[in-house]
């Protein structure tokens, strides 16, 4: 773990085309059972769990906000004192001026959690999900192609942060974690750490944000 990068992406938060096509193909076959009736089965469940998040993507960005919540929450519990005044200072919101620790937590969680989304809502994959969102009708490919996205980024959360993927699994807040994967990933590092290199990483992020 580069404690550096990683305090590096988690600073930037406070500050191409997807191939398709080529996933949609690939959901397509799987989904016929030709190739692997477990595959199938397990298509047919993601199939599922996306569209109960993916219709709701087109008039709020609520799934995609509690996922980010959950995510920076988690973040910004772990941090020491040390870490959680330097970003406090840095946006200019201390506990006083909050009224309290639970209420600096809160707002600096949300804030953080808007500056990603804002981002998110700018890129073309979010542009993409919204256009399919709101159509009358489906385009079967674009469609399976999106669910293809969902369910490998929803492994690779669950590999690689079972933590946090057992977390939002039960509400399907994993199916959208695709347009946010880039985004999250520091946090989520850092969130699954060792304390040790978890200190590292705090350290980077002082020395940046004294800059």
């Amino acid at each position: 773990m580069d404690a550096k990068l990683i305090a590096k992406g988690i600073v930037d938060g406070l500050a191409s085309i997807p191939n398709g096509l080529y996933l949609s193909a690939i959901r397509t076959v799987e989904g016929t059972g030709i190739v692997d009736r477990d595959l199938k089965a397990r298509n047919e469940i993601e199939n599922e769990r996306f569209f109960q998040v993916f219709k709701s993507l087109a008039a709020n960005e609520a799934p995609i906000r509690q996922l980010v919540t959950t995510v920076i929450t988690d973040f910004y519990t772990k941090l020491d004192d040390k870490g959680k005044k330097a970003i406090n200072d840095k946006l200019g919101y201390s506990d006083a001026r909050l009224g309290s620790r639970v209420g600096a937590q809160a707002f600096i969680t949300q804030y953080i959690a808007t500056k990603i989304i804002n981002r998110v809502r700018m890129s073309t994959l979010m542009r993409r999900v919204t256009r399919v969102a709101s159509a009358v009708t489906f385009n079967i490919v674009m469609i399976q192609g999106l669910i293809e996205e969902a369910a490998r980024a929803s492994r690779r959360m669950r590999s690689k942060y079972p933590g946090t993927y057992y977390k939002v699994w039960a509400t399907n807040l994993d199916m959208v974690y695709f347009l946010v994967e880039g985004e999250l990933e520091p946090y989520l590092m850092y969130i699954n750490s060792h304390p040790i290199q978890c200190k590292g990483v705090e350290n980077e992020i002082c020395k940046i944000l004294s800059r």
